[in-house]
């Protein structure tokens, strides 16, 4: 009787499995397709022709190219296509495409078959939906840029948290903390805004586990994993410029978002940045000093900076398109098919209709409505408790970590893509949890480990 009740009980997750691998294999199929219609198998990203630049400098000069977009902007992305174009160069954007293709349709399966073993089992189809139906998230793997890849490796990182929290596994905990912090070094790699959200998650995910002490050993030894990345990437510009840095360009962005005629947005304008003197140095010299110089015009100008502030947390959360949509998401391959696109320039009625009162009433209720659905769905993981908790509490620190990051620069809701999967997470379970329908309900899952209860102080 026994044997035959663990059957019956393995059986839904088999099948669940299956739908899972049916809907992702036939989204990716779709894209593949997709792929092979437009012109060089890829879309341009927001920074398209700057990363193919400094792809074709490496590819000519090596590693240590002295190109400026190579420090500029963190190689690491670059690094990225000069790796897949060994594979055949006439052939690296549909490998790219492709590849970032396979990737997000793995995060997705696997991330949403860790989330079927738990509680919100129930809530899982809808999750799934929504990050493979989602078609500027889920369009950004055919783009050339990083997102799509640090949207991925979120999920495939929180999808590690979730097969930890349910198996309650020494073994698994080791093994899959040392995964997340190589998708965590990796995907900083491509952009090292990510490594501070990336770390704390881990730190998270860690103290939930085990002890302090051990966590503290734990943490060590996934730090020195992440680190790698941002080292590799210093000691690059070392050889090639003789200065170790990351990246320059981040007084630059920072200045765009500051000043006396700055909305906190990167627009047209005449006037824009702060005054600051300018010195003698190399670009990392100058980026540290311009920094620094937009850091004193905050501290020197409090009023303006919390009206900056705001509208940069704002702008972080804009429609992609509309009166109120604020970034460098003009070329999101979601708008060549909006609808919204096509009545706003195909007649003066249809733009005055777009971006006048009534789609601005509808831009608002669209930001407010998404921020609203992600603080429900984390407030329903956070009422259950246990491995929900811990999966809330992850996913809202990597939102609201870069959301902040985000806010000290220019306000853009590209920005947002990386963190996109998981507040779409998110907000589907708060569109489950409003709507109470059929199979909301939650289902047996495991506990949190009782020893992370007594440490972590969750419950």
């Amino acid at each position: 009787m026994a044997s035959k009740s663990k059957r019956a009980l393995m059986k839904p997750k088999r099948e669940f499995k299956k739908t899972i691998f049916y809907w992702v294999v036939a989204i990716f199929i779709v894209k593949l397709i997709t792929i092979f219609s437009i012109q060089g198998n890829a879309w341009l990203g927001a920074d398209g022709e700057n990363y193919i630049s400094a792809y074709e400098a490496l590819a000519k000069d090596g590693l240590f190219s002295s190109e400026s977009l190579l420090h500029y902007w963190p190689a690491g992305y670059p690094i990225f296509l000069l790796v897949l174009s060994f594979l055949g160069k006439a052939w690296l954007f549909a490998t790219l495409t492709i590849l970032q293709s396979l990737i997000y349709s793995a995060a997705v399966f696997y991330f949403v078959y860790q989330l079927s073993k738990t509680k919100v089992r129930n809530y899982s189809f809808l999750v799934m939906l929504f990050l493979l139906l989602n078609p500027t998230l889920s369009l950004a793997s055919i783009c050339v840029g990083y997102e799509s890849l640090a949207a991925s490796g979120l999920l495939i990182t929180l999808g590690l948290l979730i097969q930890d929290l349910t198996s309650n596994s020494s073994r698994v905990f080791k093994r899959n903390v040392i995964l997340s912090a190589i998708t965590i070094g990796f995907i900083s790699f491509l952009q090292p805004r990510l490594l501070l959200s990336g770390l704390v998650g881990i730190a998270i995910w860690v103290l939930v586990r085990k002890p302090i002490k051990s966590a503290i050993l734990v943490m060590i030894v996934a730090i020195s994993i992440v680190a790698v990345s941002p080292a590799l990437l210093m000691l690059r510009n070392q050889n090639a410029n003789g200065f170790s840095a990351i990246s320059t360009n981040l007084g630059i962005t920072m200045n765009l978002g500051a000043g006396d005629e700055a909305d906190g947005s990167y627009r047209p304008k005449e006037k824009f940045g702060v005054p600051c003197t300018t010195i003698e140095g190399n670009a990392a010299q100058q980026d540290s000093h311009l920094v620094r110089c937009v850091i004193d015009w905050y501290l020197d100008n409090p009023i303006k900076s919390v009206e900056l502030l705001t509208n940069k947390a704002i702008f972080f959360w804009s429609p992609w398109f509309g009166p109120e949509a604020v970034g460098s998401m003009a070329r999101n391959p979601w708008l060549k098919v909006n609808p919204l696109v096509d009545i706003a320039s195909n007649s003066e009625e249809g733009n005055k209709l777009i971006y006048g009162t009534v789609g601005k009433i509808i831009s608002w209720g669209w930001i407010l409505l998404s921020l609203t659905l992600l603080v429900i769905g984390f407030w329903r993981l956070w009422r259950i408790g246990g491995v929900e908790k811990v999966i809330g509490i992850f996913a809202l620190s990597q939102i609201v970590l870069n959301w902040l990051i985000a806010m000290g620069t220019l306000g853009d809701h590209r920005q947002r893509l990386p963190i996109l999967g998981l507040s779409i997470f998110l907000q589907a379970i708060g569109v489950k949890a409003m709507f109470k329908g059929k199979g909301s309900e939650l289902v047996d899952g495991p506990a949190l480990p009782s020893k992370a209860k007594a440490d972590a102080n969750l419950n």
